[in-house]
């Protein structure tokens, strides 16, 4: 009767940090799509909220630290529970740092905002941002609902995100072989363009752990194995 009262008892206690964790990710997607919306229409005011909300996902990461912390060395999980503990901090920590990097395309629309418009490789950006939001978005299932397919599918996603930004880096290049005066704004697009890419390379981080809770295994480079 004991040990089903202390299973009972982890269960909730696990449940209480997805549920934080799964909130963080939600504020994850809302920081990069507000700091692109900031990014493509000037905003100067959405960028400063931008950075002032990172504040809330650095908190959320403490706590799950905390959370998952004390239910390891409470409750002393074994085997998939211990999987799911682990797993649920390294989400945590890749969650923090594309957080940051919502953060750190905030700081830079400021200065983009004086500069002279580019919109078409805004809207290169853009787009990179939306295929990266739907990327954690899915991760962020599959680590839900324990689902390979969907992991993979996430993972996969980043070598679009990777082709994107070489295709930006060519674009913005001729620009600033064409006029000098488009260096500067140039080269802050092509730092948040590379900003969303690491930003894919940590989804694909969450999709490899998401195989490791599942399977027990450390993922090797290659397909992620949904059979």
């Amino acid at each position: 009767m004991e040990k089903t009262h202390i299973v009972t008892r982890f269960d909730k206690e696990l449940k209480e940090i997805d549920k934080q964790l799964h909130h963080m990710a939600e504020l994850v997607v809302q920081q990069l799509a507000d700091a692109t919306e900031a990014l493509s229409e000037k905003d100067v005011k959405l960028a400063k909220r931008v950075r002032k909300g990172d504040r809330k996902i650095n908190d959320l990461e403490d706590t799950i630290f905390d959370l998952t912390t004390r239910l390891i060395a409470l409750r002393q999980p074994m085997a998939e529970d211990l999987r799911s503990a682990i797993t649920t901090f390294r989400v945590a920590t890749d969650l923090e740092r594309i957080g940051d990097y919502a953060k750190t395309i905030s700081n830079r629309t400021a200065i983009l905002a004086e500069e002279m418009p580019m919109k078409s490789a805004t809207n290169s950006i853009k787009r990179m941002s939306i295929v990266v939001q739907a990327m954690l978005t899915e991760v962020m299932e599959a680590y839900a609902e324990r689902d390979l397919s969907k992991a993979e599918h996430a993972r996969v996603q980043d070598e679009d995100v990777d082709q994107m930004n070489s295709a930006l880096f060519r674009e913005l290049l001729t620009y600033m072989m064409e006029n000098p005066r488009n260096i500067e704004a140039s080269t802050h697009l092509l730092f948040i363009a590379k900003t969303f890419e690491r930003a894919g390379d940590h989804i694909t981080n969450i999709a490899e752990h998401v195989y490791y809770l599942v399977t027990g295994e450390q993922y090797e480079n290659g397909e992620i194995d949904v059979e």
